[in-house]
């Protein structure tokens, strides 16, 4: 019997990556540079990348530009392009700005004397000319040290306002004098500003400039902001104007720092700034009317409504709230970062003890091989020290613990202790920046700084915001778990809604559904320490808001340090418990797959259209888990932005200003003797924003002195009473 033939073959599976390597190197280096460029073009550009790489191919052909000498042997790029784009634009510079003012349009003036300006204010009086009721209005603006952004500390080089005939630039304090001082110009023409429609991209940063620094108000007339409008109609782009402009309007337009490298807008020649400044309001109302062509349409008029009877009154709040700002114990914070740094040294010194050595705890490379090299600890991410791989490996070894404890006192100090006393402006108050649309979800975003995170774990911190004068208490109002609320009147869940409308703990309830204990014993055992019911309840709350955030079965596991199996499991008894939910969830999945899109119940849309084309699978899930979480914490936000705009009718009466938005949080200035029949009508106003199928809660606490700072709540009204009395 002949025996049978096999063969040994190991794939090695090196040679078969080397070798497509080679191919690959192959065949950029017989690329050419037409090839090079139809791969480029074709590629998933942004309309403003694209209108570069056509101008820079442009370049190329008309030899205007060449490739780099150190990339001539490599394939040919897209990023060498975009790099190549930025030569050629400072090569045409010069030409560009010549061209701008030698093209300088009919309609654009320069207002640099005073008999211009009184022509120009005389434009604006004329009684019953359309041309003037709506207008568009930008300011220009210059100082060191990033003081460009900072209208405490910078100054405004001029501003332009255009109608749909006219096209103004008055310059305030450039270099280049004109015939009249700043004070006196904005002075002239304050009336015509502060009682005409207005238009602007971004108008925080305009509005707050002239409030701060000439005291007029821009924002009670501000109409729309077309920033605000374009992420209306698409949340997932950039929003700069100058992109805007070349994508939508097909208008290209050239970047400030791309025409004026390290000059200063006050240093800019005035028949130069004229057609820039007034270039980029009259576009400003061209987009306006644009996006408007958009929304007057059956299909977005919700969208519009949302606009001009949420958004637009939203965003004017929140500049008044910003100007108004609130006041910083810069001293404390001192104090605090001492007594800190106290605590980090010690939490050092036994870390270097349990270690046997001194080493930088603050270098990756360093702990990693302290971690997982010597002390042979778990390694769950190839040797990353991320935090969320240390948290997996506190119970391996007694200095885990101390190395995160280390980190977080870490950044308490850098983010907080030693970073807002530099953000104290010279009236003694942090001036936050409040985005009212930052997010994709329609939640407000903050910086500068973003007192969305000062941690209320560590009230001490906190602790820092104070009253603004000793006649005024700060009066915090938060929505009692409006996204599970949200959840179940969205989800039709009939055992969330009857555990809300009983005024059952809903974390107690999730408890005794993941458990077998029932909703009493967990009621009844949840403070006793080690409890299996006070785990559980534990459990609960984190599976609660978890599923609302799309948690899956591994960061569940993550959280709450067990198998991903007992996650699956928890997760899966949370959905037999509650199968409204599971329902909910199932057709949200269902819509964006079909729909490409998911709202919230104001009609906001989260548009997914290219995750759930994706080939790519975590995108497709991705898209999925965004399509169940959207509309809750959307529609949660949009419910916190309506109860600001049904407020602005009740505050005035009190005395009373919004200072802070902190998640579901309002953050008030109050008068001190403030009653509680004044609170209790801004508190029922929050809680009537929106009528649910579950009655929405609000919870109230006073800050007699600082931020988290409270005192009973009875007492401190029965002692005003018996101080009256």
């Amino acid at each position: 019997m002949t025996p049978k033939l096999t063969l040994n073959i190991k794939t090695d599976t090196g040679a078969a990556e080397r070798l497509a390597g080679a191919v690959k190197k192959k065949k950029a280096a017989t690329e050419t540079v037409e090839d090079a460029w139809l791969r480029i073009l074709a590629m998933s550009n942004s309309e403003s990348e694209q209108a570069k790489l056509l101008e820079v191919k442009n370049g190329m052909d008309a030899g205007l530009v060449g490739r780099e000498p150190a990339s001539v042997s490599k394939r040919f790029s897209k990023a060498e392009a975009l790099r190549l784009y930025k030569q050629l634009a400072e090569s045409q510079r010069e030409q560009k700005l010549a061209d701008l003012v030698a093209k300088t349009p009919s309609n654009y003036v320069l207002v640099d004397s005073i008999q211009k300006l009184h022509e120009m204010k005389q434009y604006f009086l004329r009684v019953g000319d359309i041309d003037t009721e709506l207008i568009a209005f930008d300011c220009e603006t210059f100082g060191e040290e990033k003081g460009a952004l900072d209208p405490w500390r910078g100054n405004v080089a001029g501003f332009s306002v255009s109608t749909r005939k006219m096209n103004f630039y008055v310059p305030l304090n450039h270099t280049e004098k004109t015939g009249f001082s700043d004070t006196f110009a904005v002075n002239e023409l304050k009336g015509i500003l502060e009682n005409t429609p207005l238009i602007m991209h971004n108008a925080p940063f305009d509005c707050k400039w002239f409030a701060v620094k000439y005291g007029v108000n821009l924002i009670d007339t501000l109409h729309a902001d077309t920033r605000i409008m374009a992420m209306a109609l698409d949340e997932n782009r950039d929003h700069r104007l100058k992109n805007l402009l070349t994508d939508w309007l097909k208008k290209p337009s050239d970047n400030f720092d791309e025409l004026f490298p390290n000059v200063q807008f006050n240093e800019v020649p005035l028949d130069v700034a004229l057609p820039y400044a007034a270039g980029d309001t009259e576009k400003t109302l061209a987009l306006y009317d644009w996006i408007m062509r958009h929304l007057n349409t059956d299909k977005l008029a919700g969208i519009k409504r949302l606009l001009f009877e949420v958004e637009m009154p939203v965003c004017r709040q929140f500049i008044k709230s910003d100007i108004r700002g609130i006041k910083f114990d810069v001293e404390h914070a001192a104090e605090l970062d001492a007594k800190l740094a106290i605590e980090e040294a010690e939490l050092l010194r036994k870390i270097t003890e349990l270690f046997g050595e001194e080493i930088n705890v603050n270098s990756p490379a360093q702990l990693s091989k302290k971690l997982f090299v010597d002390l042979k600890l778990t390694d769950h991410g190839k040797g990353s020290t991320n935090s969320r791989f240390i948290k997996k490996l506190k119970r391996e070894h007694p200095v885990i613990p101390l190395l995160i404890e280390y980190k977080e006192i870490g950044k308490l100090r850098s983010s907080f202790t030693q970073k807002l006393p530099k953000d104290v402006k010279h009236d003694g108050k942090i001036h936050p920046w409040h985005n009212s649309w930052g997010a994709a979800t329609g939640r407000f975003t903050c910086k500068n700084p973003n007192t969305q995170q000062i941690p209320a774990k560590r009230p001490e911190i906190r602790h820092l915001f104070l009253t603004t004068g000793p006649d005024r208490v700060l009066v915090s109002i938060d929505y009692s778990q409006i996204e599970l609320r949200v959840l179940a009147h969205m989800a039709n869940e009939t055992i969330l809604i009857e555990a809300f409308e009983k005024g059952q703990d809903i974390h107690s309830t999730t408890a005794a559904l993941i458990s077998g204990y029932t909703y009493e014993e967990i009621e009844a055992n949840k403070d006793i320490d080690g409890s299996p019911h006070q785990k559980y309840r534990k459990q609960a709350k984190i599976v609660n808001f978890g599923i609302v955030y799309g948690m899956g079965a591994g960061k569940l596991a993550d959280t709450l340090e067990i198998s991903k199996k007992e996650a699956q499991k928890i997760i899966d008894d949370y959905f037999r418990g509650y199968p409204g939910i599971k329902r909910y969830m199932d057709e949200q999945h269902a819509k964006v797959m079909k729909l490409g899109f998911v709202t919230d119940i104001f009609g906001r849309k989260r548009r997914l259209h290219n995750e759930v084309k994706s080939k790519e699978r975590f995108r497709v899930f991705g898209a999925q888990r965004q399509a169940g979480n959207f509309p809750i914490q959307a529609s949660a936000g949009s419910i916190l932005k309506k109860a600001i705009v049904n407020l602005q009718s009740v505050l005035p009466k009190y005395d009373s200003h919004i200072l802070l938005q902190v998640h579901d949080e309002l953050v008030f200035d109050c008068p001190r003797d403030i009653k509680p029949e004044a609170l209790d009508e801004i508190r029922t106003t929050m809680e009537q924003a929106v009528k649910l199928l579950v009655p929405v809660r609000c919870d109230v606490e006073l800050n007699p002195e600082k931020w988290l700072g409270k005192v009973n709540y009875e007492e401190w009204f029965n002692d005003y009473r018996n101080e009256e009395v």
